[in-house]
Parts: structure tokens; C-alpha cells; sequence
């Protein structure tokens, strides 16, 4: 009910706007007898039962009875007919465009919806007003057709005349909202299509007034100048435009009072031929504006989808890359480029859920548009757990924005079945000046920096200006993967051995051991050393691969050298920490042995006891799974690890291969030859060898067989060659 007095203020106006469109007919009639040709009023009604609801038709009725206590006076018995007409016949009309659709919109289908909705108030209203005209004995039965027909026409070239235009001034069809706007055109355009369309107007006017056999000539021009504005100017200009024109048309052409020269059509074929083409007029410039506005909506959806983000309604990665090179050319000013990484998100999808991990996107991405919206930044979903921001600020005031952002996320809580999800971010940061840096460089240096802060522990910031030395440590190793990678794809991998010669006793003759090492040649073919890309290799994930390489290429040459092959006791493959714990690397070993001609027994995996410690119950039920083929075990690097000695006794290793930094100092170290005589010992206590690594000299020889070490590897014995030439092949 506190409804109530709204709804009789806007009933009481569209009454108003009802009688207003009615009251224009006056221009129409000649005689109160006689039926309009032109009525305004039907679509003014139909519109606003469409846009307001069904219990308006009230106005309607009320604006008809109006009409006709103040302008046009009838019969008694006819009123009743006259003001239940359009009434009924609107209200039946939206009643079948509401049972085919539930929200009006400025499309094509629609558009045909309420052609075909006013063809049925145009035939309702038509046979209850023509049949109350009979009635009345306002025209004689033989005249019924006649009136039927242009009572029809009539109400049916005002729907198409008026109808969208007020559905768009009351704010139907809502149009789709797009992050684009179309194509229109300017003020200028605009002012010189008026200035055109009244020259059109003004000379139809005057070519009618001289007489002119041809009158629906005079409508071609302003059809081509309501296409102009169909294909250029916003729905509601053409619309209104076409109310407009149409309006004037049908003076024009004589269906009111008409002007001198023109007269009103005496047949009813000249009648509904009239009236026919100016529904026409009325109707393919909304029909075609339609038209464009539903393809534009469609290629702004297509280009949204293909530059925003569906998930955070950020930009894409390709999209802010393209946007933030377009900044950077041109040099404006100071700009920030930030990489923020979220802290250990995969947590989140494994123990929540790939939802709950939505869900916190979602919230980071408002926060980061909170944070920036007033520096009108670009903000991007690269990917994953990856945003990234490209800010018009200098380096020190982005480095507060993003450790205030830091804050944000580290407060924020995401409610997730009934508890709180958290997380923190790491971020790294680049500033720029004018000229700037390329996006591909700056990219590369904030992705390094942020990264290395995750490697610190994450939950900061770090900015490239004030880390530069670690940042470029950081680079040199992911050259150095890119490195391991294209090595490994243009196979420029090599093999070199070193000999393990037994200490305590002569090695047996013609039996080998020895450790695979690794060899790679750059791009001009230079033999480099392995460190930086077996390092590099291991923190990018690339371990398992290059192990898997070297162990291969291993097998497949001794395979290829059956009778080097037999000569070889132990061979001994180093594998990596990520090499040690991947399920599927154990899965491959096992099946490559079991095809290969080379025993199992004949193989020693060495690994370190840091990659160990990394996962200790991955690394047993590995190692435990290896030895149940018949392959042997070195715990390479012994001594530089922590707590060396609490976890040797639970695992099963063959060798204990003593660091080469406490060989070096042998001779002259008291620290380094107890270091090796304790590690020897307790190997031997536990029936394990010891194998010294780095044996440089005689002296230190000497040493390590006084400390009965059991074997020792270095260039006191060998340096390191290429396979073929360590077992004297020709190749």
C-alpha cells in the first residue's frame, strides 16, 4: 500500500502521455465520424504496459475517455467500445510478449516479438472499435470492412511509429553493458544529419504542396537518412527520429488534414498502400539499428572474452602485455611494473579445493584493484596464483603500494566452509623512467625478483634496484636451465668417466669401476663444465629429465660395447635431489634394467645427503625398491650436510663417498684427517666403504689408505674422459 500513491502519480502521467499521443489524432480526422489513419496513442500504451505491467492499461482507458470528454465527442452507445478497445486489446498484447520473453532488449527477435504483439492489439482493437462504430450507427454495415482495415492500420502504423522509441525514453530494452563503447559518431556528424533531414523534410513539404502524382517518392530520402542514423547514432536518436519523421510523413502524404496540393487517399487500396509503406518506413531503420547494436554487443563479448579474465574480470596475460607495450613506448613517465606470486596456493586447491582457490583469486584481484584504482594501472591474471600490475608511479611510492597490498593479503580471510582460508603473497618490483625499458625486459627482471623473494620466505617485497646482485645470480641460473634445456633437446650432452681405484689393494684386472660425469658444449661448440647447469637444472625442475638422459645414454652405449660392458664391477650415475623422490623416474629405472644387458648389480646410484634429508621416506622407499633390483647405493658429499650421522644407520648405502673439501686439507688439516678417519670408522662399523673423492696428489694417497679408506677418485689416478676414450674405443 506505500506503493500505492506512486503508482497513481505515474498512472495519472502516462494517462497524460496517453491522451497527448491521442490528442494528436485531431490531425488526422475530418469528421468526428471518421476513423483516424494515424494513431499515436497505440503505441504509447503498448509501450508503457510493456515497461510498467498490466494494471497501466487503466491508463489508457482513462486517457481515451479524456480524449473524447474534451476533443472528440461520440455517441453514447460508441464510447464503451472506444475506451475499451485499446485497453483490452494492449493488455492481451502483453500478455503474449511477456509469455515469450522476460526482459525486453534491444535485438532483432525482440524487435519481431512486439511486431507481432501489435499485430494483435492492431486486430483486437480494430474488431471491438470498428464493431462499436456499427453499433452506434456511426457507418453502415457495408462500410464494417472498410473501418476494420484502417482502424488497424491505423493503430498498427503508430505501434510501429512510437512504440520503441518510448520503450527506450522509459528505459526498455535495458541495453547489454560492454566494457566498449560502440563506434558512434560525434556532435558534428549528428548536427549536419539534422540539418539534412530537415532540407529533406522542408522539400517534401514543398514538392507536395505543388502536386506531385508520385507522393511515396517524398519518403525515400528520409529512409536513407534514417539508415545514416541506424548505422551511426545511438537507438534512442533513431528511434525518436523515426517517431519524428514518420510523424511528419504521414501529414505530409495527406493521411490528416494534409496540405494543398496532396489529398487523402479515396480507395482502400490507395489507403492501406499508404500506410503499409510508412509502417515500413517506421520499422527497418529500429529493425537495422537493432541490428547493429546486437552485432557490436556480440564482437565486444568476443573481444572481452578474448582480453578479460572470466574469473577476476581482470585483463588476460596477452591483453595487459599488449597495453602495457603500448605504455611503455610512449614514454610518459615513471611507471612500476609488479609481479605478485601467491604464497603456497596449491596448498589451498589440494586441501580446500579448486573452488576455494577461485574464491581467493577473486578476493586478491579485488584487493589489488582497490589498491590501484586511483592510478589507473593496468591489472592482469597472468595466470595460476600470477597477477600482475603495470602502475603510473615512481619506484619508492609502488614499493609502498605493494607492501601495503602485502598487508591486504595477508589480512584477508576468505569464509570457506565454516572456517577462514589465508594466505601471503610474494612480489616482484621494477621501476622505470622515461626512456623506458622494453615490457619483455622488465618482465623478466620483476619475475626474477619476485621468485628470489619467494625463495627467501616469501611474504615480501623486493625491488630489482635494491637487489640487483642476487637478482642477477638469479638470471645467470636461469640461463643456465635454459641452457640444461636446450642441451638436452639438441642432445650436446656428454659422457666422460672417472675411475674409483681400491686403495687397500690392486684393482682386478680387467674389472672397471668407475663414475659417470657430465659434460655439455654451448652453442659454438665450447666443452663447458657441468656445476652451473646440473645446479640450474635441479632448482627448475629439470633434474629428472637430465637424470634420466645420463642414465640412459649410459646404458645404451655400455649396451652398444658388450665386451666393455663385461669388464665394467660398479658404475656409478649421480641423480638429483627432485630425481630421488619422482615416483615415475623409479617406475622407468626399473623397466629400462630389466631390458638392459647391463645387470643391475653393475650399477651404483649415487645420491647426496641433502636431497635424503629433503624427503626421507620417499628417498627409503626408493632406495629400498633400487636394491631389491640388485643395484648398489653412495651417499655422495658425506660431511656437509647436518646431523650426517642420526640418520645414516637407517638407511642402505654401499658407499660413504667422503666430501672432496675435507680431502684437500688432509695433509695438513688435523680437523680433516679426523673428519675422514671418524667417517671412515663408523662407515666400516657399519658396513659400509669409504670412498674418498678429490684425491689430488700422492701425499694425500698415502693418507687416506693410513686412514683405511677403502677407495679414492681423483686426478692422483685420472682426470675425467670421454667415455670412449676411458675403455680405449675407437670411435
Amino acid at each position: 500500500m506505500r506503493d500505492l500513491p506512486a503508482m497513481l502519480s505515474r498512472g495519472a502521467l502516462l494517462a497524460a502521455l496517453y491522451f497527448a499521443g491521442a490528442a494528436m489524432t485531431m490531425l488526422y480526422l475530418q469528421t468526428p465520424a471518421d476513423v483516424a489513419l494515424f494513431w499515436p496513442a497505440a503505441g504509447i500504451g503498448y509501450a508503457m504496459v510493456l515497461r510498467f505491467g498490466k494494471p497501466y492499461v487503466l491508463a489508457i482507458a482513462a486517457g481515451q475517455a479524456l480524449l473524447h470528454l474534451l476533443l472528440v465527442p461520440a455517441p453514447p452507445l460508441f464510447l464503451p467500445f472506444s475506451i475499451g478497445s485499446n485497453a483490452l486489446a494492449t493488455w492481451l498484447a502483453a500478455l503474449y510478449v511477456g509469455a515469450h520473453t522476460r526482459q525486453l532488449r534491444l535485438r532483432t527477435s525482440d524487435g519481431f516479438l512486439l511486431m507481432r504483439g501489435a499485430a494483435l492489439l492492431c486486430l483486437v482493437s480494430a474488431g471491438i472499435g470498428s464493431s462499436g462504430m456499427l453499433v452506434a450507427g456511426m457507418i453502415p454495415a457495408t462500410d464494417w470492412p472498410r473501418a476494420f482495415l484502417q482502424w488497424a492500420l491505423g493503430d498498427l502504423l503508430g505501434a510501429a511509429a512510437t512504440t520503441t522509441s518510448m520503450l527506450l525514453l522509459f528505459g526498455v530494452p535495458r541495453q547489454e553493458q560492454t566494457r566498449l563503447a560502440p563506434p558512434l559518431a560525434g556532435r558534428r556528424e549528428r548536427l549536419l544529419w539534422s540539418l539534412l533531414m530537415a532540407l529533406v523534410l522542408a522539400g517534401a513539404i514543398a514538392i507536395a504542396h505543388r502536386g506531385s502524382m508520385y507522393p511515396l517518392a517524398i519518403a525515400t530520402l528520409p529512409l536513407a537518412l534514417l539508415l545514416w542514423s541506424a548505422a551511426r547514432f545511438p537507438p534512442t536518436f533513431t528511434a525518436v527520429a523515426t517517431t519524428v519523421v514518420t510523424i511528419t510523413l504521414a501529414l505530409i502524404l495527406g493521411l490528416g488534414i494534409g496540405l494543398d496540393g496532396v489529398q487523402r487517399p479515396e480507395s482502400l487500396q490507395d489507403t492501406a498502400l499508404l500506410m503499409s509503406s510508412l509502417v515500413v518506413v517506421s520499422t527497418i531503420p529500429i529493425l537495422l539499428a537493432a541490428s547493429y547494436r546486437e552485432r557490436f554487443v556480440a564482437m565486444a563479448a568476443l573481444h572481452e572474452r578474448a582480453t578479460i579474465d572470466a574469473l577476476t574480470n581482470l585483463l588476460n596475460r596477452d591483453a595487459f602485455e599488449e597495453h602495457a607495450r603500448l605504455r611503455l613506448a610512449a614514454n610518459a613517465g615513471p611507471l612500476s611494473l609488479l609481479y605478485i606470486d601467491l604464497d603456497n596456493f596449491k596448498l589451498v586447491n589440494d586441501a580446500a579445493s579448486h573452488a576455494a582457490g577461485d574464491e581467493m583469486l577473486r578476493h586478491v584481484a579485488r584487493l589489488l584493484q582497490a589498491e590501484f584504482a586511483a592510478t589507473d594501472a593496468l591489472i592482469a591474471h597472468s595466470g595460476g596464483d600470477e597477477f600482475t600490475v603495470l602502475a603510473a608511479l615512481p619506484g619508492e611510492q609502488a614499493v609502498a603500494a605493494a607492501r601495503r597490498l602485502l598487508d591486504a593479503i595477508e589480512a584477508m580471510r576468505v569464509a570457506w566452509q565454516g572456517g577462514n582460508l589465508r594466505i601471503t603473497a610474494s612480489i616482484g618490483l621494477a621501476g622505470s623512467q622515461p626512456p623506458h625499458a622494453s615490457f619483455d625486459e622488465l618482465l623478466s627482471q620483476v619475475d626474477a625478483a619476485c621468485h628470489e623473494a619467494k625463495d627467501l620466505g616469501g611474504n615480501r617485497v623486493l625491488a630489482t634496484a635494491e637487489n640487483a646482485e642476487s637478482l642477477r645470480n638469479r638470471s645467470r641460473m636461469m640461463r643456465s636451465a635454459l641452457d640444461a634445456r636446450e642441451a638436452l633437446d639438441q642432445r650436446r650432452l656428454e659422457l666422460w668417466c672417472q675411475p674409483i681405484v681400491p686403495l687397500a689393494q690392486p684393482a682386478p684386472p680387467n674389472r672397471v669401476h668407475f663414475e659417470v660425469l657430465l659434460r655439455w658444449r654451448d652453442g659454438e661448440g665450447l666443452l663447458r663444465p657441468p656445476a652451473n647447469l646440473i645446479a640450474a637444472a635441479e632448482r627448475f625442475r629439470l633434474g629428472p629429465r637430465l637424470d634420466r638422459h645420463v642414465l640412459d645414454a649410459t646404458l645404451a652405449w655400455l649396451e652398444s660395447h658388450p665386451d666393455v660392458a663385461a669388464r665394467v664391477a660398479q658404475c656409478s650415475i649421480n641423480l638429483g635431489a627432485a630425481t630421488l623422490v619422482d615416483e615415475e623416474f623409479g617406475e622407468y629405472l626399473t623397466a629400462r634394467l630389466r631390458r638392459s644387458a647391463l645387470r643391475a648389480g653393475q650399477l651404483c646410484l649415487e645420491i647426496t645427503e641433502t636431497s635424503v634429508v629433503r624427503d626421507m621416506t620417499r628417498a627409503r622407499r626408493f632406495i629400498r625398491g633400487m636394491r631389491n633390483l640388485g643395484c648398489s647405493f653412495a651417499l655422495d658429499d658425506f660431511g656437509t650436510g647436518f646431523c650426517s650421522f642420526s640418520y645414516l644407520r637407517d638407511l642402505q648405502v654401499d658407499y660413504l663417498k667422503i666430501d672432496g673439501s675435507f680431502v684437500y686439507g688432509l695433509v695438513n688439516s688435523p680437523l680433516s684427517e679426523a673428519v675422514v678417519r671418524s667417517i671412515t670408522e663408523i662407515a666400516h662399523l657399519l658396513g659400509i666403504r669409504a670412498v674418498a673423492e678429490h684425491a689430488e696428489d700422492a701425499a694425500q694417497v698415502e693418507r687416506l689408505r693410513a686412514l683405511k679408506v677403502d677407495y679414492a677418485q681423483g686426478f692422483a689416478f685420472q682426470r675425467p674422459l670421454p667415455i670412449a676414450e676411458f675403455f680405449g674405443v675407437k670411435s
